[in-house]
């Protein structure tokens, strides 16, 4: 099993294909399980692909600390170094998109492309409401269900994710989505740790210094209202303040478009990061 020593933990990786190097970055609490089936295979054909579980989840060290968004970027940033590699591009979802952030912010020189998908800067807006510590609607909701449940549901039948009609529609979908999300639930006490990392998360005031060539990417219907607010207000927030980012909304899509559309979305990134590379 390849794992690397980075900032005093083992972190698991992929890699797969040869080329410029590509770093997916997951989002809260999620394993690197969710690339593989239909980011991975495309992406590998031009680019040597980087997967990697954040500490506390999947096969990497789960160590009882507080984490943060910034620290799972200097985890990120120390993975290219164990693996020689200088610069890259990166496609950060959800709180994968703001640790991906932190790495254009403090590590400019380690940046090709940067692809924020499904993501926001926190406290995008003053009407939006952010807790800083668990949100009281999903922890309620987690509590009632039991966290195993809750887990599954999370990341296949639930609204942010797929839109209703997806959700009755597509039943093979569904199922795939809820036997990756049951075979690397995250240990209950680290996922609240991931949890609280995206809530203090907050970078709105300096997305205006982020230098890298950014595409934002959402799904027109990613507008549940969660801990951070709608993703598809917060999306508009990033590519309106980060210097020539340009934005793509993928319409009749949640939270999970990458799954849902996976060619459409796949096409986006793709041609975005290749035409910086080149």
């Amino acid at each position: 099993m390849p794992l690397a020593s980075v900032n005093g933990v083992k972190i698991y990786y992929e890699t797969h294909g040869e080329g410029e190097a590509l770093m997916l970055i997951s989002g809260t609490g999620a394993s690197c399980d969710g690339w593989r089936k239909y980011q991975v295979p495309a992406f590998a054909k031009h680019h040597k692909v980087v997967i990697f579980d954040h500490r506390g989840v999947g096969k990497s060290d789960k160590p009882d600390e507080t984490y943060s968004t910034r620290g799972f970027a200097a985890d990120a940033v120390g993975l290219m170094e164990f693996l020689g590699i200088a610069r890259c591009s990166f496609i950060g979802h959800s709180m994968g998109g703001r640790v991906a952030q932190w790495i254009a912010l403090d590590y400019p020189q380690r940046i090709y492309a940067l692809v924020l998908s499904s993501s926001g800067s926190g406290k995008f807006s003053a009407s939006t409401e952010v807790v800083r510590g668990l949100p009281l609607k999903q922890t309620e909701a987690m509590v009632k269900q039991g966290y195993e449940d809750w887990w599954a549901k999370h990341l296949s039948d639930a609204d942010f994710m797929f839109p209703m009609d997806v959700r009755e529609q597509h039943d093979e979908l569904m199922r795939e989505r809820r036997a990756l999300a049951q075979g690397a639930m995250p240990p209950l006490r680290p996922y609240l740790r991931h949890v609280i990392a995206r809530q203090q998360h907050e970078t709105t005031d300096l997305l205006r210094n982020i230098k890298a060539p950014t595409l934002v990417i959402v799904g027109g219907k990613d507008v549940n209202v969660g801990g951070t607010g709608n993703h598809l207000e917060s999306s508009k927030v990033l590519a309106e303040r980060i210097p020539n980012a340009e934005l793509v909304v993928i319409e009749g899509a949640a939270h999970g478009y990458m799954w849902q559309y996976p060619e459409k979305a796949n096409s986006v990134m793709m041609n975005f990061i290749d035409n910086i590379e080149n």
